[in-house]
């Protein structure tokens, strides 16, 4: 199953050892994410570690670790779906790249727990509880 992987999901798995880094961890899924997950999450680090009260460098090796689960996908792999993408999300328009990457990499869904996926033609939005299902 491929997976596109939202900033939440992964922000998630960062401040707690609970189902989503489970899931991420777990190698079960082929995971994929705009590049720009990585720059999302760098936003919040600081947020992060003070909610996950890990040290500098068990947050940063945590980091690691679950961006080698994601392959990074550059925007020109996915740009063409772009318009697509903010059409069928309308709401947080910060989500299209997620949509977008799906769209072109033709994904089986959107690993995430956002409502603003749900509902859309054309998306498959995932939650976490039935991936753990899965694991």
């Amino acid at each position: 199953m491929i997976l596109v992987v939202d900033a939440t999901t992964v922000v998630a798995a960062l401040i707690k050892n609970g189902a989503a880094r489970k899931v991420l961890l777990s190698g079960k899924f082929k995971l994929v994410a705009p590049e720009f997950l990585k720059e999302e999450v760098n936003k919040h680090v600081d947020y992060i570690a003070i909610k996950s009260g890990l040290t500098k460098d068990d947050l940063d090796l945590l980091i690691a670790m679950i961006f080698q689960k994601i392959d990074l996908i550059p925007a020109k792999e996915y740009e063409f779906e772009f318009d697509k993408a903010k059409k069928l999300i309308q709401v947080d328009l910060k989500d299209a790249p997620y949509v977008a990457c799906h769209l072109a990499l033709k994904c089986d869904g959107i690993w995430t727990n956002d409502s603003d996926y749900e509902r859309k033609p054309g998306i498959k939005a995932i939650k976490t509880e039935h991936l753990l299902r899965l694991v």
